[in-house]
């Protein structure tokens, strides 16, 4: 880690936060103010598929029949795998909130929810049901006790004539033990299969929906709270012609790390380097006492978010046989099955509710 970026963390840990947002799980108490730790997760758990042929989706290679020989037994193993990553993630006590990519529809999440030790976690979840052709959908597992769902929406991308439709963003507002008003943003953009600069109008067409969505939130509350997650399939992006000036890419000075000690890990491994594809993106209200991480964003403010991560354990990953170092330990590898957990390895941001 460089020092700048140690610099970074280290002001992120320590400043008070105003509003409700910073650290772990849990609950302390002062005389007048208590705060309640909290935690977001945001995984690409790659192709978490139901094991049964859709016939309006082109998910055949996802069968007991099709090339992979996907099974419900295989299906739960990965579950398995995943459950357990997340309950570490949340250092015993599973995030409030968890938003993913990759989960083929209601039957994989219902699925994942009651019938594996994830029940044990009490999660309620949102899953979309959009147009992408695979049937690979965004979800949102949260804990209800602390995130009381006031309302969830789903998002249509209008793609570019000619290419084909992507996955819906998902939208969830929630209120946290505070009494204010979180939205939780999900977003899986369209892939560079095809090459980067060929497919960028595809991710460009999302990404504005995804800012129409946020940008309505701030227009309807008076201090919104917004946290977009997801994987943007392209590298943290700095420009503010891309999110705007009153949103802040957290995984920039993560990204910019990368280039720096390219034995750090990212949340992808993209042809041989680490990178951050999967990213958070927020907007909210200034806090005073976080003025002096603006340079770091270049003039943005931060505010009440902190110490975004990636994470993971050693379980997580395998040896790269194909570059140096390690690489994340995946169901399949190409078509052979690794019986591992995704592609990407998962990031999380800390927060703290203030309350009284």
């Amino acid at each position: 880690m460089t020092s700048h970026s140690h610099a970074l963390i280290t002001l992120l840990s320590f400043f008070p936060l105003f509003t409700f947002f910073t650290l772990t799980a849990g609950e302390e108490q002062s005389d007048s103010l208590r705060v309640q730790h909290q935690r977001i997760m945001f995984w690409n758990v790659e192709n978490a598929f139901w094991p049964a042929d859709d016939s309006l989706r082109e998910d055949d290679e996802f069968t007991p029949e099709g090339i992979r020989h996907w099974t419900r037994s295989r299906l739960r193993q990965k579950l398995l795998q995943l459950t357990r990553v997340i309950v570490a993630a949340g250092d015993g006590m599973a995030p409030m909130i968890v938003g993913l990519a990759e989960v083929e529809g209601d039957s994989a999440m219902h699925y994942w929810t009651h019938n594996t030790p994830l029940w044990d976690q009490h999660y309620n979840y949102i899953v979309s049901e959009g147009p992408d052709v695979r049937g690979i959908q965004t979800a949102l597992l949260y804990q209800p006790t602390d995130f009381k769902l006031i309302h969830a929406d789903f998002h249509r991308v209008v793609m570019p004539e000619g290419v084909r439709p992507t996955r819906d963003v998902l939208h969830a507002a929630g209120r946290v033990v505070s009494g204010d008003t979180l939205d939780v943003i999900v977003c899986h953009l369209p892939s560079r299969l095809g090459g980067a600069k060929q497919t960028q109008a595809a991710r460009e067409a999302a990404q504005r929906t995804v800012m129409h969505v946020a940008d309505s939130v701030r227009y309807r509350r008076r201090s919104p709270n917004i946290v977009i997650m997801g994987d943007m399939n392209d590298f943290a992006k700095r420009s503010k012609a891309w999110w705007g000036k009153d949103y802040v890419n957290l995984m920039i000075p993560l990204q910019k790390s990368l280039k720096l000690h390219p034995s750090a890990y990212g949340s992808h491994k993209y042809q041989g380097e680490w990178v951050f594809l999967d990213q958070f993106i927020v907007f909210s209200p200034s806090s005073p006492s976080l003025q002096a991480l603006s340079a770091l964003y270049g003039g943005s403010n931060p505010s009440n978010f902190s110490n975004p991560r990636v994470f993971h354990l050693p379980f997580m990953l395998i040896e790269d046989s194909s570059h140096l170092g390690h690489r994340p330990k995946r169901s399949y590898y190409g078509y052979q099955y690794e019986g591992g957990y995704s592609d990407h390895l998962p990031i999380l941001l800390d927060f703290d509710v203030f309350f009284r």
